[in-house]
C-alpha cells in the first residue's frame, strides 16, 4: 500500500479525463448540498422579530472581504459558513444531514412554546423532507459518483452519466438502505471513545462495494469492509491527511481549489485505495470474485474507451419514454416561448417563496410584482433558449454564456429597480465576487446550472406537454397570461411589492 504511488496513479487519472471527473464532482456535490462556495463574514438580518430576509447583507465590497480574511486570519478568529446566498440556503435546508437535530429541536420549540403552530408544522415538514432527500437521494448520489471514478481509472471516455447507475439499475432504495444503516451504526460508534474513528475506518469501503456490487445485503458489505480494511485502517487515515495542505488551501480560496481540482484528486485517489485493497483481499482470500464479480473494473479487457455497459452483470433498464424522446434541438413556437415564460416564472417564484417557508414558516410574497411569478427568471429562461440556439451541442459553451446572460439580465434589473425605486429586492454586497451587490460569483454559477436545466430538460419536456393542448386553448391562455402580468405591472410600477423580508430600502444598505 503505497500512497505517493496511489495518488500519482490518480493525478494521471485527472491529466487525461479532468473536466468530466470536474463535472461530475461538481454536480453531485451541488445535489447532494456539499460546500460550493465559503464565506466568512457575518449577515445582518435585523432583530430576532422580523421576518427572514434573505438579500440582506452586510456591506462589504471584494477587498473589504479578502482584508477581512487576512486580518481574522492572522488573529485565529475566523468563522466559516458555507453555501451563502439564497440557492445556498435551499441546498443547506434540502440536503444537510449535520443540523438535523438542531432542525428538529427548532422547530419543536417554536411549534410548543411560541404558539406559531402553522411555522412549527412548515419546518418540521422541511426538516423531513431534508431527512427523506439525504437518504434515498443524496446518500445513493454519493455511491454513482464513487462508480463514476472507479469507472474512470480505466476508461477516459466515461460518461458523465455514470453516476446515475444506481438509479438506472433500480437499485437505489437497497443503496439508500445500506448507506443510511452505516451512518446509523457510525453514530452509535462515536458514543465510545475511539469507536467512532475505527468504525468510520472499518467501513471506508463501503460505498465502493455497493458501487461495484449493488446486491449485497447491508451485514454483508458492512462485513467486507471491515475485513478488507483490516490493517489498512491507519493507511486511509494517513491518506486523509496527506490532503490538509490542499484542504488549508481551499480555505484560502473559498473553496474555489477544492471544486476545481482536490475534490476530485480526493475521489480519484480513493479510488485507486479501494482498487489496491480489493486486489489484496481477493489474493489474501478474504474476499472471493463473487463480492466483487466486475472484473472490467479491475482491468480494461476489451481494450475500450468507455465502460462496456453491456457486460455489467446487473441490467440497465431503458430511461422513461419521455426522457428518450426529449429534442434539445427543437425549434420552438411563439406561444411555446410566452408559456415558457411563465412556466419558469412561476418555479422562480415558488422557488424563493419555499426558502423563507421552510426556513421561518412564515410566507413572503418575492419580487416587485403581486402575482405568484418572478419574470427575472422567465426571461432569462426564454433568452437563452432564443440566443444560444446555435451553440446546444456545446454545454460548457452554453454554460458559461448562460452565466453572461443571466448576469446581464439580474445586474440590469438590479440597477432599474434601485435606480427608480430606490429600495433593493435582493443584495449580494458581501458575498465573493460581487458587481455592486447585484450580482455574484455563486448566483451566477447557479444560473449556468439552473441555465443548462431548462435548456435540456425542462423547456423540451413541457413543450412536449404544451403540444398536446389544443391550438386555441393555447392561444386563449397566452393573452390571459400577458394580460394578467401586464395589469400587474401597471399597478406595481405604481406600487411596487415591498416590504419586510421583500425589500430593503436603498440607503440602510448604503448607511451599512
Amino acid at each position: 500500500m503505497n500512497r505517493k504511488k496511489l495518488k500519482i496513479q490518480a493525478k494521471q487519472v485527472l491529466k487525461r479525463n479532468y473536466w468530466r471527473c470536474f463535472a461530475v464532482s461538481f454536480v453531485v456535490t451541488l445535489l447532494i448540498g456539499g460546500t460550493i462556495l465559503l464565506r466568512f463574514h457575518e449577515t445582518n438580518y435585523g432583530s430576532s422579530d422580523e421576518v427572514f430576509s434573505i438579500t440582506h447583507m452586510e456591506g462589504k465590497t471584494n477587498s473589504d472581504i479578502v482584508n477581512e480574511f487576512v486580518h481574522k486570519a492572522t488573529d485565529g478568529e475566523i468563522i466559516w459558513k458555507q453555501n451563502a446566498g439564497f440557492v445556498g440556503t435551499i441546498i443547506d435546508n434540502v440536503s444537510r444531514s449535520g443540523s438535523f437535530l438542531f432542525g428538529i429541536l427548532n422547530a419543536t420549540n417554536q411549534f410548543l412554546f411560541q404558539d406559531r403552530i402553522l411555522a412549527g408544522i412548515i419546518i418540521i415538514t422541511g426538516v423531513i423532507i431534508s431527512i427523506l432527500y439525504w437518504i434515498f437521494v443524496a446518500s445513493v448520489l454519493e455511491v454513482g459518483r464513487v462508480r463514476f471514478f472507479l469507472e474512470n481509472r480505466l476508461y477516459e471516455k466515461t460518461k458523465m452519466g455514470r453516476f446515475l447507475l444506481p438509479f438506472r439499475i433500480r437499485k437505489n432504495f437497497s443503496i439508500a438502505l445500506v448507506m443510511t444503516y452505516k451512518k446509523i451504526v457510525e453514530i452509535l460508534w462515536m458514543f465510545t471513545i475511539m469507536g467512532g474513528f475505527i468504525k468510520h475506518y472499518a467501513y471506508y469501503l463501503v460505498p465502493y462495494l455497493l458501487a461495484e456490487n449493488p446486491e449485497l445485503s447491508r451485514k454483508e458489505v458492512l462485513t467486507y469492509s471491515s475485513n478488507m480494511m483490516k490493517g489498512y485502517k491507519w493507511n486511509a487515515f494517513w491518506m486523509d491527511v496527506s490532503f490538509i495542505g490542499w484542504d488549508l488551501l481551499g480555505l484560502l480560496t473559498f473553496n474555489l481549489s477544492n471544486l476545481f481540482y482536490s475534490n476530485i484528486y480526493k475521489e480519484a485517489s480513493r479510488a485507486e485505495f479501494y482498487m489496491t485493497c480489493r486486489t489484496l483481499a481477493l489474493k489474501q482470500k478474504i474476499i472471493s470474485s463473487l463480492i466483487v464479480p466486475d472484473l472490467f473494473l479491475a482491468e480494461n479487457r476489451m481494450n475500450v474507451a468507455e465502460y462496456p455497459e453491456q457486460k455489467y452483470f446487473l441490467e440497465e433498464h431503458e430511461s422513461r419514454k419521455f426522457l428518450r424522446s426529449l429534442n434539445y434541438n427543437r425549434r420552438y413556437s411563439w406561444n411555446s416561448y410566452i408559456l415558457l415564460f411563465f412556466a419558469f416564472s412561476m418555479l422562480g417564484w415558488i422557488w424563493e417563496v419555499c426558502l423563507t417557508l421552510f426556513a421561518e414558516g412564515i410566507f413572503v410574497n418575492r419580487g416587485a410584482l403581486f402575482g405568484p411569478w418572478l419574470p427575472i427568471y422567465g426571461s432569462g429562461g426564454v433568452l437563452i433558449l432564443f440566443l444560444l440556439r446555435k451553440v446546444r451541442n456545446r454545454p460548457f459553451l452554453t454554460f458559461f454564456l448562460t452565466m453572461l446572460i443571466c448576469g446581464i439580465v439580474e445586474y440590469g434589473t438590479a440597477f432599474y429597480l434601485e435606480t427608480f425605486k430606490h429600495l433593493k429586492w435582493w443584495d449580494y454586497t458581501g458575498y465573493f465576487l460581487n458587481i455592486h451587490g447585484r450580482v455574484c460569483l455563486e448566483g451566477l454559477v447557479f444560473f449556468g446550472i439552473g441555465g443548462l436545466a431548462f435548456i435540456y430538460i425542462l423547456a423540451p419536456f413541457l413543450d412536449q406537454f404544451f403540444q398536446k393542448w389544443n391550438s386555441t386553448m393555447k392561444i386563449i391562455i397566452c393573452l390571459i397570461l400577458v394580460l394578467l402580468i401586464a395589469i400587474d405591472f401597471i399597478y406595481s410600477g405604481r406600487h411596487p411589492n415591498t416590504g419586510v423580508g421583500v425589500t430593503t430600502p436603498l440607503s440602510m444598505v448604503l448607511d451599512s
